[in-house]
């Protein structure tokens, strides 16, 4: 419930309004009306002690009674806070009119009159407060609620990006970039680049209540992703996140959101961009031939406003830009990888089943163990499930076997013979990728070594002959039959008697 009895008692203190919303937990608009209605109702401080909120409240909101013509009053004060609430819907809230009017045993007012009646009354008691901004005061920040295309040139598929919106509520520049999703990593970069876009930072930053900046925002307390705090205090800025559901906290960038998703995000629903980089090239012209568009009601355009009035008032940028250093553990896996980011990453052989720890950054990853940075790579960007391997890490038998190629294969065929070198070429061109092959290009490779270059030629020939691309199994059988028909006669050097010599025997008796 409104404070009604507080507002009231600092308002005869002569605080301000914006002091007094601050203090009840209210919005600055609720605070004039109180006062406003108080002033017409003749209520003032000092009050009585027993007149509590409650009593406060009746006065200044009297009951409403059925009117004159039968019809069951309607409650605009309670409509209003309804509205505000997710999901609600004049038709729910007339559904609810009605139900209380039975109740009363009054006749409900028809859907569109309780519309047009509750229209009516919006239009005589809102009070809208135009706040002036002061140049480069602050920067308004918020995701964009539509989400554009875009094919992963890596696996083909098609992808939804997600678009940080910056604006300066002064000038009405907008910065817009996007991302494949809205992880803390993103959120922090969308920030890094809106300060370098407009050459500066605000000492105000206002933020909507998502996760990856506000893990808490109450009347008591704030508190503020730990990341996101780091990067504000490197570049000397303050986070005032939007009060929770209080959209016009930060009405700028919901504009520019707004601007941002009907003339960017809808004007490019056709378009089929390879790549996020190309879709960020296309969404960065867009919103430049914004900034640089005329105003329609008044003179001048974003950038000029933004260049003639704002731009020097920005604070300067740190030397440096703030980096980003995500920080975990992990286990040395058996094939001497580390998991990271659904990425793997290669550490000496020699700590496998270590536990080491793991810091990135936007553009590297360092594995430490025992205080020893013992490996960095550049941070992957290839599709999940990637490794990125690091040859003087494997052991020795490893880099052996990777350090094979087609060519590799190729030339050392060469000078063995031509059969050998068209059954190699033929292993290597029988699978739609390469390496799948070269496990076969090796094992004829031992078979070389076993039983010699000329053989294995003669065995390959013999193959040939068979099929166009024999396999290295084919090889394998060529080569025993080869083995067989070369192989000395076990009787060769016996005695054998002539076949006639038995014809004799014939007829005889035994």
């Amino acid at each position: 419930m409104v404070k009604y009895r507080e507002i009231l008692r600092l308002t005869y203190l002569g605080i301000s309004q914006e002091n007094i919303a601050f203090s009840c937990g209210c919005a600055r608009s609720t605070v004039q009306l109180i006062q406003k209605l108080a002033k017409s109702k003749g209520l003032e401080w000092p009050l009585p002690g027993e007149m509590d909120d409650a009593a406060i409240r009746a006065v200044l909101y009297p009951p409403k009674e059925t009117r004159d013509d039968g019809k069951f009053a309607i409650d605009h004060e309670w409509i209003e806070r309804e509205m505000g609430k997710p999901g609600v819907t004049m038709t729910l809230l007339w559904s609810e009119y009605c139900v209380k009017a039975t109740d009363h045993g009054a006749d409900p007012f028809m859907y569109s009159a309780f519309c047009q009646r509750h229209r009516k009354w919006a239009q005589r008691n809102r009070i809208t407060l135009h706040i002036d901004r002061r140049p480069a005061e602050e920067m308004q920040v918020d995701w964009a609620g539509k989400c554009p295309a875009y094919c992963d040139p890596d696996t083909g598929e098609i992808r939804k990006a997600h678009v940080f919106v910056a604006c300066l509520p002064y000038s009405s520049m907008i910065f817009a970039w996007p991302y494949p999703n809205m992880g803390e990593e993103s959120w922090i970069d969308g920030h890094i680049r809106a300060f370098r876009e407009f050459g500066g930072t605000t000492p105000i930053v206002v933020p909507d209540n998502c996760k990856t900046g506000v893990i808490k925002n109450t009347v008591e307390e704030l508190v503020v992703n730990e990341q996101y705090r780091l990067m504000c205090e490197h570049y000397g800025v303050a986070v005032v996140p939007a009060r929770v559901r209080r959209p016009k906290d930060k009405a700028a960038v919901e504009m520019s959101v707004g601007v941002v998703e009907r003339k960017v995000i809808a004007a490019m629903r056709d378009r089929v961009f390879i790549g996020i980089a190309e879709l960020a090239a296309a969404i960065d012209e867009a919103v430049d031939s914004i900034n640089s568009a005329p105003f329609q009601k008044r003179a001048g355009s974003r950038r000029e406003a933004f260049l003639g009035r704002e731009k020097d008032r920005l604070q300067p940028l740190p030397p440096t830009h703030y980096e980003m250093t995500v920080r975990k553990t992990a286990t040395v896996q058996f094939n001497y990888h580390v998991s990271f980011d659904k990425r793997y990453y290669s550490v000496p052989a020699a700590y496998v089943r270590r536990e080491v720890g793991i810091v990135a950054t936007r553009t590297t990853v360092a594995v430490i163990c025992d205080g020893e940075r013992i490996a960095m790579r550049r941070r992957s960007t290839s599709p999940a499930g990637a490794y990125v391997t690091d040859p003087a890490h494997m052991p020795d038998s490893h880099r052996e076997w990777t350090a094979w190629s087609g060519d590799r294969f190729r030339s050392w065929e060469a000078g063995k013979g031509e059969a050998i070198l068209a059954v190699v070429d033929g292993i290597l061109k029988s699978r739609k990728v390469e390496q799948q092959a070269y496990r076969s290009a090796r094992a004829l490779l031992g078979l070389a070594d076993k039983h010699g270059d000329a053989l294995l030629e003669r065995a390959c020939a013999k193959a040939l002959t068979w099929t166009a691309r024999p396999s290295y199994k084919t090889v394998k059988t060529a080569l025993q039959k080869i083995a067989a028909e070369t192989a000395p006669d076990p009787d060769a050097g016996a005695y054998r008697r002539p076949d006639d010599c038995y014809d004799e025997f014939d007829g005889c008796d035994r």
